[in-house]
């Protein structure tokens, strides 16, 4: 059997006088009638495997193969539109082309129809009655709102497709014949009505209310027809009964008066004033409830009034003039603060903020007023506690700031700026971690990043240097503010204590003093009653001695006992001279100086000039750098060791003596080194004490053993230390070391 589309062409073919074309889904002339080919100039041959496109004036499109495509697939009916086509001969022809796709029964495309209709050739002729019966169901299609006509009996008749889509879920219900009970009842039973009711009786008394509206229609009115859809209803009735109904989606509409309206309780419902005003009439439009209220007139009494007159602190000549810039749209938006007079006569501070609204005919102000009496009295509260505050702050003698959780500053009071050599404005927007020392920074930034909220308070103690170079010690406080968990800024507070640390300082120093002294009178207690006793024993041993040899009237040995005694009060002569000169130098306060360190060593080496030249003592010190401590008890420390080196030397060879000195960031290292005998390991510590002596033949090698007790004394006032290197095997080498500044 022949296809439906093959029928059609070849009705075309035979019957039609117009130029038919028919392509297949690829786009392609698969047969013309004759028509075509005498309008066309094209043989059938040529028109044949064509694409039609190859027919339209260039640029101009005509078949749009793509809008074709689609409409095939979405099975619509003609496609009508007017074209300029080519022939053969160049000619253009102006034609209305009007197109069908055209399926087989499996309903895949076959292929499409298009039919040329010359303009020209179109002949003018009268409307008559059974073109108006076909252009009847074109126009009510045309129509975008929903039309409907019921007959007598309120079945439906006809209606175009904007009444069948007014609302999706409405099309099962809408059938032609079916009556509009009917369509309703089904419509409001499957719930698409959400304003019908709940209960079987709100849907009957519902439905019974809707069609009365239908029978005798007054007015046209408003149905809500799903969760955000509503539908303007117009229903007529013609003289014969026949009933009209006419359907307009005014979703937009209602959404918008839904929108006007809550803006509306909103505008009415803030405690700001707002007005808008009629520049031209400078008449008040509307007035908000705020606006009413605080000016105490009502809305009419306001819109009888001239906008000026309410205004206490300008002319209305001086007003306009202010407004000039935003009539003229120089500028956006207009602020002013005022005094604005109430209906009582009382005045009241008011801020004013205008902005014209254009683009309409008449250009409206619209203004937003704030009653800021109260808020000038506060401001004006706040500006007096921040100038006490000020006051306060310049009064005290504290470094002040506020800074950021980065620690970016945002304020610093003029004592802190004046110790920085800095005006406030300087420090302000800079993290004043740039104003602390290096070696400081990261136990500052330690201390601010333990805090906490629930130890939001820290404080610590460090030197700081001014603007002239002036140590000092500040005991600050920083107080990290928290919202929410959250550090908001932080507040620093340092207060000076130079003088209370020194004071610490000295105090701590005079108690280490008081605790060495103290076990210095204890050693001498115990040296004196075991050295000094020792002695008086043996003086006290030849006197009885002597006593018993006159006694038996002996007189040999008087002379020898005699020398021993006197030998022994010498020894006890020396001793007590030693501890006297000890306890001078030892006890002695320190005054530190800054001087070359060469210049102790040559004195030091000066005054034993005698001894060193008996023993051939040669002194090896190449340094020049500079310390800072007591000159005159280096100069000591210094001469007790070279006097040890030059005593405890070794027969056989010259003594040398060698001094070195280092100095490092925080402490000078001083070494003296010799080529003597030495001193063994076991000894490095006991050699430092008061009365210790490692020989006890005098003879050979005489002292008190005060020597190296007092060099000890003199390093540790100045806050150093001495010890025996005993690693050193050529003899005694000894190290000083003491801090860069002395205490």
């Amino acid at each position: 059997m022949q296809s439906s589309a093959g029928k059609l062409i070849k009705a075309l073919y035979e019957t039609f006088p117009d130029p038919v074309l028919a392509t297949d889904r690829r786009g392609r002339i698969t047969a013309v009638n004759q028509a075509a080919i005498e309008v066309l100039g094209y043989a059938e041959a040529e028109l044949l495997g064509m694409d039609p496109t190859r027919l339209e004036v260039p640029g101009e499109g005509g078949f749009y193969p793509e809008r074709a495509a689609s409409a095939w697939d979405a099975n619509e009916g003609w496609i009508c539109r007017n074209v300029r086509l080519q022939r053969k001969d160049g000619s253009v022809l102006a034609a209305e082309l009007r197109q069908l796709p055209v399926s087989p029964q499996d309903g895949a495309g076959a292929g499409l129809v298009s039919m040329v209709r010359p303009v020209s050739e179109t002949p003018a002729r009268e409307t008559d009655p059974a073109d108006i019966d076909q252009l009847f169901p074109s126009a009510l299609e045309s129509i975008s709102h929903g039309f409907a006509i019921y007959d007598q009996a309120d079945r439906l008749l006809i209606c175009n497709s904007a009444y069948r889509n007014m609302h999706e879920a409405f099309k099962p219900s809408i059938a032609i014949g079916r009556t509009f009970e009917a369509i309703l009842r089904e419509a409001v039973e499957s719930g698409r009505y959400p304003d019908a009711g709940e209960t079987p009786q709100q849907r009957e008394d519902w439905i019974r209310q809707r069609l009365d509206l239908h029978n005798n229609p007054i007015e046209p009115y408003v149905q809500r027809v799903g969760a955000d859809q509503w539908v303007q209803i117009e229903d007529r009735v013609t003289a014969d009964n026949y009933r009209v109904a006419l359907r307009a989606d005014v979703t937009p509409l209602v959404r918008a008066r839904s929108e006007a309206e809550r803006l509306g309780f909103i505008l009415e419902g803030v405690g700001q004033e707002i007005y808008l005003v009629n520049p031209k009439e400078r008449r008040i439009v509307y007035a908000n409830k705020a606006a009413c209220d605080n000016l105490q007139y009502s809305l009419e009494e306001l819109r009888a009034m001239d906008v000026r007159q309410l205004n206490a602190d300008y002319s209305p000549a001086e007003l306009t003039e202010k407004m000039q810039p935003l009539l003229t749209g120089k500028i956006r938006a207009l602020n002013i603060d005022t005094r604005h007079r109430r209906k009582d006569g009382s005045i009241y501070v008011c801020r004013i903020r205008m902005e014209l609204m254009g683009g309409t005919a008449d250009p409206m102000i619209l203004s937003f007023g704030e009653d800021i009496t109260l808020r000038i009295d506060t401001e004006a509260e706040l500006e007096r506690k921040r100038t006490e505050f000020e006051s306060l702050v310049r009064s005290l003698p504290d470094i002040i700031s506020r800074a950021k959780p980065d620690t970016t500053l945002t304020y610093v009071n003029e004592n802190y700026a004046r110790f920085s050599g800095r005006r406030p404005e300087e420090m302000v927007g800079r993290k004043f971690m740039e104003f602390v020392a290096p070696d400081a920074r990261q136990e500052v930034l330690a201390k601010i990043s333990s805090l906490t909220p629930e130890a939001p308070m820290k404080t610590l103690e460090r030197p700081m240097v001014d603007a002239a170079g002036r140590q000092c010690w500040y005991l600050w406080t920083n107080l990290m503010v928290y919202e929410d968990g959250k550090p908001i800024e932080l507040v620093s507070v340092g207060r000076e204590i130079t003088e209370s640390h020194q004071a610490r300082e000295q105090i701590a120093h005079q108690t280490r003093e008081l605790a060495a002294r103290n076990d210095a009178l204890e050693q001498f207690a115990g040296m004196i009653s075991h050295d000094l006793k020792a002695p008086l024993r043996q003086v006290r041993l030849f006197a009885d001695l002597i006593a018993e040899d006159v006694s038996s009237g002996k007189t040999d040995e008087l002379g020898v006992f005699s020398a021993h005694i006197s030998d022994r009060a010498k020894a006890m002569e020396q001793m007590i001279s030693s501890l006297l000169e000890y306890s001078q130098l030892a006890y002695q306060s320190i005054r530190p100086s800054t001087f070359r360190f060469s210049e102790a060593v040559a004195e030091a080496w000066s005054n034993l000039a005698v001894h060193a030249s008996e023993a051939r003592a040669r002194l090896i010190a190449e340094t020049d750098a500079e310390l800072h401590a007591d000159l005159n008890l280096m100069i000591q420390l210094l001469q007790n060791l070279f006097a040890n080196s030059i005593k405890y030397r070794m027969a056989d060879r010259p003594v040398e003596v060698r001094v070195d000195v280092e100095v490092g960031d925080t402490a000078v290292s001083i070494t003296v080194a010799d080529n003597g005998i030495g001193i063994a390991p076991q000894h490095a510590d006991s050699i430092f004490g008061v009365f210790k002596r490692l020989h006890r033949d005098e003879r050979l090698y005489s002292g008190s053993g005060l020597g190296l007790a007092l060099c000890r004394r003199i390093a540790e006032s100045h806050g150093g230390t001495i010890v025996l290197d005993s690693s050193y095997r050529s003899g005694a080498r000894f190290v000083i070391t003491l801090p860069r500044v002395a205490p």
